[in-house]
């Protein structure tokens, strides 16, 4: 069977949004292998159609990853990242090559100059990659998780149904302040509420109401969560793409970026909010400080938040 690298090095959302093209190299008739960064590896530990090639950041590429990747002997390999560290790959790796194309300009452009905003998705960004390699597929990521997984996060899950919400994200500008007040509307329609994140998130929800999983899970037990949520609410964040990749539907709310950048939801997988200010995005990933101070992009009513929950909840019980 021929074999296919997919190189995706960092961070979480990234890595779960490459799954986007595992099925169609299975389907194509390759066998797919990730290359990927530590942790991220452990997303796939229950997905059997990949192999992980796991790597360490300190000292890339090490003679031992070199000498593995080698023998492999790849038919085809997918340039996820187009960095600095992929193509000292290409210096080492025979084979044929493709790569994503990542709109940099044109999104960092986009910052300074609203005209330059068009729709732009990553999924489909991967997926045109390999489709210079005669591989097509759906705009569709997935990560397979166990049963067995799913029954043992059950056990300090809600009996009833709940939504996960991810209250952080990397930078400040890309926080929602007001999840505490969605959580409160949420129980109020008879809906548990399950927090997730990392530990430093935790904070975030102290003293709130609710099942405070942060920094409690391991990656693999997060998508098992998520998995069993009725629902997913975030920011533009790695939890909310590993929400995606277990077809969970899901609210994505929008401060200091912009679906411009490639992060959004398809119409399919849930539903955007967005105040599309001009200042939005003001950064690329969302770094620094509100330049008026006062974060008016994140300056969002909850119960329209909490609307467009039950408006999903609704149509996915019918």
């Amino acid at each position: 069977m021929k074999k296919a690298l997919i190189v995706r090095f960092s961070s979480l959302g990234d890595v779960a949004l490459v799954s986007v093209l595992i099925d169609p190299l299975i389907e194509a008739g390759y066998r797919p292998y990730l290359l990927t960064f530590e942790p991220y590896n452990t997303l796939f530990e229950d997905d059997r159609r990949v192999r992980v090639i796991p790597a360490k950041r300190e000292g890339f590429p090490r003679r031992d990853l070199i000498g593995r990747l080698k023998e492999e002997r790849f038919d085809l390999i997918i340039d996820a990242h187009r960095n600095l560290r992929s193509t000292i790959l290409r210096v080492f790796l025979r084979g044929r090559w493709v790569s994503y194309r990542k709109d940099t300009l044109r999104r960092r452009i986009a910052v300074m100059f609203g005209w330059f905003k068009r729709p732009f998705y990553v999924t489909e960004g991967y997926l045109e990659a390999l489709r210079k390699a005669g591989v097509d597929g759906r705009p569709v990521p997935r990560i397979l998780v166990s049963e067995e997984r799913i029954r043992k996060v059950s056990s300090f899950l809600p009996r009833g149904d709940f939504v996960a919400i991810a209250p952080g994200a990397r930078y400040r500008k890309k926080v929602y302040p007001r999840f505490g007040d969605v959580a409160d509307l949420l129980r109020g329609e008879g809906l548990e509420v399950v927090w997730v994140g990392d530990g430093r998130d935790s904070e975030l929800v102290h003293g709130l109401p609710g099942v405070n999983l942060c920094g409690r899970l391991s990656l693999p037990d997060l998508l098992a969560v998520l998995k069993t949520a009725r629902l997913f609410v975030g920011n533009d964040s790695g939890p909310l793409h590993c929400a995606r990749a277990v077809g969970t539907k899901a609210v994505q709310i929008y401060g200091g970026t912009h679906p411009t950048l490639g992060f959004s939801l398809h119409p399919w997988e849930g539903s955007v909010i967005l105040k599309d200010l001009p200042c939005q995005p003001c950064d690329l990933h969302g770094k620094g400080d509100c330049r008026f101070g006062d974060y008016r992009c994140l300056d969002i009513d909850p119960r329209a938040v909490f609307e467009v929950c039950m408006k999903i909840l609704r149509e996915n019980a019918s």
